[in-house]
């Protein structure tokens, strides 16, 4: 009997916990800070995300996902929080998860289910930049994590690519370097193992027809499914009533015929509960905050998730 799967990515939009960490600037998530981020408020995020994660490809496979990757997170006790909420905790949940040198001290993660998956091996690389001063500073690492899933060995890259705050052209050079960084990991395994099975994920702050994306799909010609669905106009994630698809999962070859574990599809979980339901924000994603207003939503993103076979 074929058993499905799913694997799901999420951005957390800001999922701080309260306490201010004296090394970041996560002041304004703290019960004093500008959003007045209160501990009330961290646990019903903390709920509504384990509750969103646990019906993550639910209807296809009729179990949580085995893998999740997480950015925009704080740092551990923000995991924590996750995997021991009532949605999570029956399914075994564990984590993997490294402190960047993010100035604002959010991280990425992956999730897995530790009754599927066996860690091998982890390890963060830090993407380090120039600002338009010539100062060094960090971004979000990419997150690699080498694992067991059933009998096969799987290769995962979790990445969140800088922004676009200060505008997409004067960003560019930012996601460039992301993309060259990931690259050379990639390369780095295929070098010593051609048949190496890859997936790869995050919000990488561009679309699926992005010049730095499609070189990576290019040059080992994997599987790029979100391509498929933003020529149909699916997205992600809106911007002053734009779509995009930010959020993406890519994969070797390998996943597309021979034994094992093959891909099927790639959606965006996008049901009621995670949509605005009224006003001029209707079906988009129902945020944690407009602005420094607090509405009581989950994130500006929905999640992203495959189904394998």
């Amino acid at each position: 009997m074929t058993q499905k799967i799913s694997i799901g990515f999420y951005n957390l939009e800001n999922f701080f916990d309260t306490y201010d960490d004296p090394r970041t600037a996560d002041d304004a998530f703290t019960p004093k800070g500008i959003m007045r981020w209160i501990n009330k408020r961290f646990q019903r995020k903390s709920t509504k995300i384990a509750h969103a994660i646990q019906q993550i490809g639910l209807k296809e496979t009729a179990m949580p996902p085995v893998l999740v990757g997480l950015v925009e997170i704080e740092n551990k006790r923000a995991l924590k929080n996750i995997v021991k909420n009532r949605h999570l905790k029956p399914f075994n949940y564990n984590f993997v998860h490294y402190e960047s040198g993010d100035r604002r001290g959010i991280d990425v993660a992956l999730l897995y289910r530790s009754n599927f998956v066996k860690i091998l091996e982890t390890q963060a690389h830090p993407l380090i930049l120039y600002n338009n001063e010539g100062k060094v500073y960090k971004s979000r690492d990419i997150l690699y994590v080498k694992l067991q899933l059933f009998d096969e060995i799987l290769h995962v890259f979790v990445n969140h690519w800088p922004s676009r705050r200060e505008g997409e052209l004067e960003s560019d050079y930012k996601r460039y370097e992301a993309a060259e960084k990931l690259s050379e990991l990639i390369d780095y395994i295929y070098y010593e193992q051609p048949e190496a099975k890859f997936i790869i994920m995050g919000d990488f702050n561009t679309n699926p027809d992005d010049k730095y994306i499609m070189e990576i799909v290019s040059r080992r010609q994997l599987l790029h499914p979100a391509a498929d669905l933003y020529k149909h106009h699916k997205g992600s994630l809106v911007y002053r009533g734009d779509w995009y698809l930010f959020d993406q999962m890519m994969f070797s070859q390998s996943f597309a015929s021979g034994d094992g574990l093959l891909f099927e599809n790639l959606k965006i979980f996008n049901p009621d509960f995670l949509k605005d339901w009224h006003g001029k924000y209707k079906n988009q994603p129902y945020r944690t905050y407009k602005g420094r207003r607090y509405q009581g939503g989950i994130s500006d993103h929905f999640p992203v998730y495959a189904i394998l076979q």
